[in-house]
């Protein structure tokens, strides 16, 4: 498992790869950091993908347990968020059921104005323009699944 995962970080995901991989993305505000427990709570503010705009959701660092059974996080896996700020967040369930970045920090982006980090460069790119690419992959691979779902034929029940 560590070495899936230390891999992740030398070959960073595509966006379209982040956006397949995540139950959850949104814009969500902070509400809450807890940095002892790892965990920080947010309200949606812009819904994309399995949440509603107003859901309160929580996010977890994602804890490993080592060869001991003793849990420590990984580190660089986890964003770090500070109350009262505004981040795009791209989130998957880990093994406990907890949602957790997808891969990486570069999976909870600054959201500042009308301007979103860029995902791996440095620098600000348009938000609308930023949400309008990811509900335009989000619309391919949702018409991809429904062609699929299509061409699987259906058992008759007998």
């Amino acid at each position: 498992m560590l070495g899936v995962s230390a891999r992740a970080f030398v070959l960073p995901l595509t966006t379209e790869q982040r956006i397949e991989a995540s139950c959850v993305i949104a814009v969500v505000d902070i509400t809450k950091v807890n940095d002892e427990k790892g965990q920080s709570n947010a309200r949606v503010v812009q819904a994309l993908s399995g949440v509603k705009v107003g859901e309160i959701i929580s996010i977890w660092d994602d804890w490993q347990l080592d060869s001991k059974g003793v849990e420590s996080r990984f580190n660089g896996r986890d964003a770090s968020f500070d109350v009262g700020k505004r981040y795009l967040v791209y989130l998957v369930k880990n093994n406990k059921g907890r949602m957790v970045t997808v891969q990486s920090s570069l999976d909870c982006l600054k959201v500042v104005g009308e301007q979103v980090e860029k995902e791996g460069e440095e620098g600000f790119e348009s938000l609308s323009d930023k949400l309008a690419y990811i509900r335009a992959v989000l619309a391919k691979q949702k018409k991809k699944q429904n062609k699929s779902e299509q061409a699987t034929p259906r058992k008759l029940s007998e």
